[in-house]
Protein backbone atom coordinates (compact mmCIF):
# COMPACT_ATOMS: atom_id res chain seq x y z
CA UNK A 1 0.00 0.00 0.00
CA UNK A 2 1.34 3.52 -0.93
CA UNK A 3 1.99 5.91 1.91
CA UNK A 4 0.11 8.34 2.14
CA UNK A 5 1.49 11.88 2.42
CA UNK A 6 1.75 13.99 5.31
CA UNK A 7 2.81 17.25 4.02
CA UNK A 8 2.50 19.57 0.83
CA UNK A 9 4.89 22.01 -0.50
CA UNK A 10 4.66 24.76 -2.50
CA UNK A 11 5.65 28.72 -4.36
CA UNK A 12 5.67 30.08 -7.53
CA UNK A 13 7.99 29.76 -10.81
CA UNK A 14 8.75 32.16 -12.86
CA UNK A 15 10.91 32.43 -16.44
CA UNK A 16 12.86 29.08 -14.74
CA UNK A 17 13.27 30.96 -11.69
CA UNK A 18 11.26 29.61 -8.09
CA UNK A 19 10.80 31.06 -4.80
CA UNK A 20 11.18 29.63 -1.72
CA UNK A 21 8.95 27.09 -0.98
CA UNK A 22 6.71 26.67 2.19
CA UNK A 23 5.63 23.09 3.54
CA UNK A 24 2.48 22.43 5.43
CA UNK A 25 2.60 19.42 7.64
CA UNK A 26 0.02 17.30 9.68
CA UNK A 27 0.80 16.24 12.94
CA UNK A 28 1.09 12.37 13.34
CA UNK A 29 -0.93 12.27 16.54
CA UNK A 30 -3.75 15.25 16.89
CA UNK A 31 -5.40 16.71 13.92
CA UNK A 32 -2.60 19.82 13.97
CA UNK A 33 -0.80 21.49 11.53
CA UNK A 34 3.02 23.16 11.14
CA UNK A 35 3.67 25.36 8.53
CA UNK A 36 7.22 26.69 7.69
CA UNK A 37 9.11 28.81 4.80
CA UNK A 38 12.13 27.18 3.22
CA UNK A 39 15.26 29.04 4.70
CA UNK A 40 13.42 29.70 7.83
CA UNK A 41 12.94 26.08 8.93
CA UNK A 42 15.17 26.20 12.17
CA UNK A 43 14.17 29.67 13.10
CA UNK A 44 10.37 30.38 12.82
CA UNK A 45 7.45 27.73 12.31
CA UNK A 46 3.34 28.63 12.51
CA UNK A 47 1.14 26.03 14.76
CA UNK A 48 -2.55 25.53 13.90
CA UNK A 49 -3.28 23.41 17.18
CA UNK A 50 -6.07 21.27 17.72
CA UNK A 51 -6.92 23.34 20.85
CA UNK A 52 -7.65 26.08 18.25
CA UNK A 53 -5.00 28.34 19.99
CA UNK A 54 -2.53 28.92 17.45
CA UNK A 55 0.57 30.90 16.93
CA UNK A 56 3.94 31.78 15.42
CA UNK A 57 7.27 31.31 16.96
CA UNK A 58 10.86 33.16 15.96
CA UNK A 59 13.36 31.93 17.77
CA UNK A 60 11.77 29.72 20.00
CA UNK A 61 9.69 33.08 21.31
CA UNK A 62 5.81 33.06 20.47
CA UNK A 63 5.62 36.51 18.55
CA UNK A 64 1.89 36.33 17.56
CA UNK A 65 -1.15 33.78 19.06
CA UNK A 66 -4.47 33.96 17.51
CA UNK A 67 -7.54 31.85 17.95
CA UNK A 68 -8.82 29.66 15.35
CA UNK A 69 -11.25 31.35 12.62
CA UNK A 70 -14.72 30.52 12.39
CA UNK A 71 -15.75 28.35 9.13
CA UNK A 72 -15.78 30.36 5.87
CA UNK A 73 -18.48 28.06 4.69
CA UNK A 74 -20.02 25.02 6.62
CA UNK A 75 -17.54 22.60 6.89
CA UNK A 76 -14.55 24.84 5.64
CA UNK A 77 -12.11 26.58 7.59
CA UNK A 78 -9.70 29.31 5.94
CA UNK A 79 -6.79 28.89 8.59
CA UNK A 80 -4.21 30.67 6.88
CA UNK A 81 -3.08 32.75 3.14
CA UNK A 82 0.41 32.72 1.90
CA UNK A 83 1.27 35.41 -0.89
CA UNK A 84 3.94 35.46 -3.32
CA UNK A 85 4.92 37.70 -5.79
CA UNK A 86 6.72 37.57 -8.68
CA UNK A 87 9.91 39.32 -7.48
CA UNK A 88 10.11 36.20 -5.52
CA UNK A 89 11.56 33.87 -7.69
CA UNK A 90 14.92 34.24 -7.81
CA UNK A 91 16.71 30.87 -7.43
CA UNK A 92 17.37 28.69 -9.89
CA UNK A 93 18.05 25.66 -7.88
CA UNK A 94 15.81 22.97 -8.04
CA UNK A 95 12.81 22.85 -5.54
CA UNK A 96 12.05 19.46 -3.20
CA UNK A 97 10.83 16.59 -5.22
CA UNK A 98 7.61 16.62 -4.27
CA UNK A 99 6.89 20.46 -4.61
CA UNK A 100 3.82 21.78 -6.36
CA UNK A 101 5.01 24.99 -8.14
CA UNK A 102 2.61 27.68 -10.11
CA UNK A 103 3.95 28.77 -13.00
CA UNK A 104 3.48 32.29 -14.06
CA UNK A 105 4.38 35.12 -15.97
CA UNK A 106 6.43 38.35 -14.85
CA UNK A 107 3.53 40.33 -15.46
CA UNK A 108 1.58 38.19 -13.05
CA UNK A 109 -0.57 39.44 -10.24
CA UNK A 110 0.78 37.85 -6.72
CA UNK A 111 -0.32 34.11 -5.88
CA UNK A 112 -1.69 33.22 -2.72
CA UNK A 113 -1.71 30.22 -1.41
CA UNK A 114 -4.96 29.18 0.68
CA UNK A 115 -4.72 26.60 3.52
CA UNK A 116 -7.90 25.23 4.61
CA UNK A 117 -8.91 22.65 7.14
CA UNK A 118 -11.99 20.61 5.53
CA UNK A 119 -14.62 18.38 8.08
CA UNK A 120 -14.74 15.18 7.23
CA UNK A 121 -17.61 14.78 4.16
CA UNK A 122 -15.74 17.46 2.44
CA UNK A 123 -16.21 16.53 -1.58
CA UNK A 124 -12.87 15.37 -2.08
CA UNK A 125 -13.35 15.44 -5.65
CA UNK A 126 -13.22 19.48 -5.55
CA UNK A 127 -11.89 21.95 -3.49
CA UNK A 128 -12.44 25.05 -1.93
CA UNK A 129 -12.54 28.29 -4.75
CA UNK A 130 -12.63 25.70 -7.43
CA UNK A 131 -16.03 27.38 -9.11
CA UNK A 132 -16.33 30.79 -7.06
CA UNK A 133 -12.22 32.01 -7.18
CA UNK A 134 -11.19 29.68 -10.32
CA UNK A 135 -8.54 28.41 -8.00
CA UNK A 136 -6.06 26.12 -8.20
CA UNK A 137 -5.77 22.71 -6.40
CA UNK A 138 -2.56 22.56 -4.91
CA UNK A 139 -2.68 19.40 -2.53
CA UNK A 140 -4.68 17.57 0.22
CA UNK A 141 -3.23 15.75 3.20
CA UNK A 142 -5.53 13.84 5.80
CA UNK A 143 -5.49 15.56 9.44
CA UNK A 144 -4.85 12.71 12.56
CA UNK A 145 -7.77 10.86 14.07
CA UNK A 146 -9.41 11.22 10.74
CA UNK A 147 -11.12 14.83 11.44
CA UNK A 148 -10.93 15.56 8.27
CA UNK A 149 -8.54 16.86 5.86
CA UNK A 150 -6.34 20.16 4.74
CA UNK A 151 -6.71 21.20 1.43
CA UNK A 152 -4.10 23.90 -0.29
CA UNK A 153 -5.15 25.71 -3.19
CA UNK A 154 -4.22 28.89 -5.65
CA UNK A 155 -5.48 31.87 -6.75
CA UNK A 156 -4.27 35.17 -8.47
CA UNK A 157 -4.81 38.59 -7.38
CA UNK A 158 -3.41 42.07 -6.00
CA UNK A 159 -2.09 42.78 -3.19
CA UNK A 160 -4.38 44.97 -0.84
CA UNK A 161 -2.46 48.56 -0.37
CA UNK A 162 -0.48 48.89 3.56
CA UNK A 163 2.31 49.46 5.76
CA UNK A 164 4.20 48.20 8.56
CA UNK A 165 6.83 49.59 10.53
CA UNK A 166 10.46 47.47 11.56
CA UNK A 167 12.40 48.24 14.54
CA UNK A 168 16.05 49.42 13.24
CA UNK A 169 18.63 46.64 13.46
CA UNK A 170 22.08 46.71 14.68
CA UNK A 171 24.38 48.59 13.01
CA UNK A 172 25.95 45.09 12.06
CA UNK A 173 22.93 43.84 10.65
CA UNK A 174 21.91 46.83 8.76
CA UNK A 175 25.49 47.01 6.95
CA UNK A 176 24.41 42.87 5.94
CA UNK A 177 21.01 44.21 5.00
CA UNK A 178 22.13 47.18 2.75
CA UNK A 179 24.94 44.47 0.80
CA UNK A 180 21.82 42.27 0.15
CA UNK A 181 19.14 44.72 -0.90
CA UNK A 182 22.07 46.36 -3.25
CA UNK A 183 22.67 42.89 -4.66
CA UNK A 184 19.08 42.07 -4.87
CA UNK A 185 18.70 39.16 -2.37
CA UNK A 186 17.34 41.00 0.65
CA UNK A 187 14.43 38.66 1.13
CA UNK A 188 11.83 38.50 4.13
CA UNK A 189 8.24 37.19 4.85
CA UNK A 190 5.93 39.65 6.76
CA UNK A 191 2.89 38.52 8.66
CA UNK A 192 -0.55 40.32 8.08
CA UNK A 193 -4.43 40.04 8.92
CA UNK A 194 -6.35 39.69 5.24
CA UNK A 195 -9.91 41.62 4.70
CA UNK A 196 -11.69 38.90 6.25
CA UNK A 197 -9.29 38.22 9.31
CA UNK A 198 -7.19 35.36 8.18
CA UNK A 199 -4.08 35.92 9.30
CA UNK A 200 -1.67 36.21 6.23
CA UNK A 201 2.18 35.72 5.60
CA UNK A 202 3.42 37.62 2.40
CA UNK A 203 7.07 37.00 1.07
CA UNK A 204 8.74 39.93 -0.92
CA UNK A 205 11.80 41.35 -1.03
CA UNK A 206 13.59 43.98 0.88
CA UNK A 207 15.10 47.56 0.37
CA UNK A 208 16.51 49.77 3.27
CA UNK A 209 15.64 53.03 3.60
CA UNK A 210 17.09 55.96 5.98
CA UNK A 211 14.32 55.26 8.60
CA UNK A 212 14.90 51.15 8.39
CA UNK A 213 13.46 48.41 5.75
CA UNK A 214 10.70 48.36 3.51
CA UNK A 215 8.84 45.76 1.63
CA UNK A 216 8.75 45.48 -2.10
CA UNK A 217 6.07 42.65 -2.95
Amino acid sequence: MARRASDIRFGIEVDGKRSRCWRVRAGARLPELYVEREGLERAAHISLHASGRWHLKVERNQVRQWVRPTELTPGYTRALVISQSVSVATIELAAHPTAKLICVTPDSEPVHFNIFIERPGANLHGWPGKNAMGSTFVGRIELANDVGTCCVVAHQGPIQPGSANFPAPAPAVREQMKEAARDGHLYGTVMFKADDGTAGFLDGKFSVEPSGPSVQP
